[in-house]
């Protein structure tokens, strides 16, 4: 979507972030209020993904629930 000052539209903050395996990977998704997806990132292993969201978001080991 264009517009901005940018070029681009900023998008919303996640509420809620989901970790998926995806081929040799994970990806960990960034959902907005309705649950879709607005942002993805890949990472080899699933604790760099894990360290990742603790970096981004304060995300700690236990606040992870299993699907």
């Amino acid at each position: 979507m264009m517009g901005g000052k940018g070029g681009l539209a900023p998008l919303p903050d996640p509420v809620a972030l989901r970790i998926l395996a995806d081929g040799a990977g994970f990806s960990m998704l960034r959902l907005d209020k309705a649950g879709i997806s607005i942002a993805h990132t890949w990472y080899p292993t699933l604790e760099d993904a894990k360290t990742a969201a603790a970096r981004a978001f304060g995300i700690r080991e236990e606040d992870w629930a299993a699907d």
